[in-house]
C-alpha cells in the first residue's frame, strides 16, 4: 500500500518550496504518458533514514508504524504531511484513519490527486487535483476524457465547499491546446476562489515542454477569467536533483 516515507520540499503547486514529509502509495487507474509511477512500483517499500538524506531503509510495516515514521522525519520547518501517489484515494479508508491520528498530533494533512473519486474526498488542510488533457493519455475518446474532467471539476468543488485549501494543477505540453486551457480557467472561476498552477511538462523520451511564448499566452488568456490566481510551477525538485 505505501511505497515509501521521506522528507523534501513540495516541488511543484502552490505550495512549492515547502517543507514536507511525503506518503507514497501504489496504485493509479490512469496511465498518463508522462508518469514514473512504474518505477515506484517496482521498489520494495522504504523509509528514509535522516530528513532530506535520500537515504533509505526497506521497512516492511509501515502502515503499523507510520506515526513513529513520521515523528522521526519531522523537521522544525515542516509545512505538512502530503498523501501522494499513484492515486492516494486508492486507500482513502485507511488515508481518513491516518488524517484523523494526524491531526489529533497537531499536523497539517494535503492531498495530492487525479480528482476522479470525488466519493470518496473528505477534508485536508490542503489539496491539489491534478487536472489531465486529452494529450496525456494515448487513445482515450472524448466521451471518457470528459468523464474525467468533470470528475475532477466535482472534487474541486467538492473540497473547496468543504473549506479545504484546494488548488488546480495541470501539465502543459507543446502540442497542448491554448483553448483547452482556457475552458479549464473558466469552469475553475466558476467554481470560486481556485489557484490554478501551470506546469510545464519536464521534458521525457519525445514529451516537450511548451515554448516560452505559449506559456505565457496561456497564463495571460487564464487571467481573464482568473485574475492573478495563477502560477507557473516547473518541477524544482527535479531541477535541485531532490526527491
Amino acid at each position: 500500500m505505501i511505497v515509501e516515507v521521506f522528507s523534501s520540499i513540495m516541488g511543484e503547486g502552490k505550495y512549492i518550496g515547502r517543507r514536507y514529509i511525503f506518503i507514497r502509495f501504489k496504485g493509479c487507474p490512469l496511465n498518463c504518458i508522462y508518469c514514473d509511477e512504474y518505477v515506484k512500483e517496482s521498489i520494495s517499500p522504504r523509509v528514509e533514514k535522516i530528513p532530506g538524506s535520500g537515504i533509505f531503509q526497506e521497512y516492511q510495516n509501515i502502515e503499523d508504524r507510520l506515526m513513529e515514521i513520521i515523528y522521526n522525519l519531522k523537521t522544525p520547518d515542516l509545512f505538512a504531511i502530503s498523501f501522494t501517489g499513484g492515486e492516494p484515494l486508492f486507500h482513502h479508508k485507511k488515508i481518513k484513519a491516518y488524517s484523523m491520528e494526524l491531526k489529533e498530533l497537531g499536523y497539517k494533512t494535503h492531498l495530492e490527486s487525479n480528482g476522479i473519486y470525488p466519493e470518496r474526498l473528505f477534508y485536508f488542510d490542503y489539496a491539489s487535483i491534478d487536472i489531465k488533457l486529452p494529450e496525456h493519455f494515448f487513445n482515450l475518446d472524448n466521451e471518457e476524457y470528459e468523464k474525467i474532467y468533470n470528475l475532477e471539476l466535482n472534487s474541486i468543488e467538492k473540497l473547496y465547499s468543504m473549506g479545504s485549501q484546494v488548488y488546480a494543477k495541470v501539465v502543459i505540453m507543446e502540442n497542448t491546446s491554448i483553448k483547452d486551457i482556457e475552458n479549464i480557467a473558466r469552469d475553475l472561476s466558476d467554481i470560486g476562489d481556485i489557484t490554478l498552477c501551470i506546469q510545464p511538462v519536464t521534458s521525457l523520451f519525445n514529451i516537450k515542454p511548451p515554448s516560452q511564448r505559449k506559456l505565457l499566452d496561456i497564463m495571460k488568456l487564464c487571467g481573464s477569467y482568473l485574475g492573478n490566481n495563477l502560477i507557473c510551477t516547473p518541477q524544482i525538485h527535479k531541477y535541485l536533483k531532490m526527491l
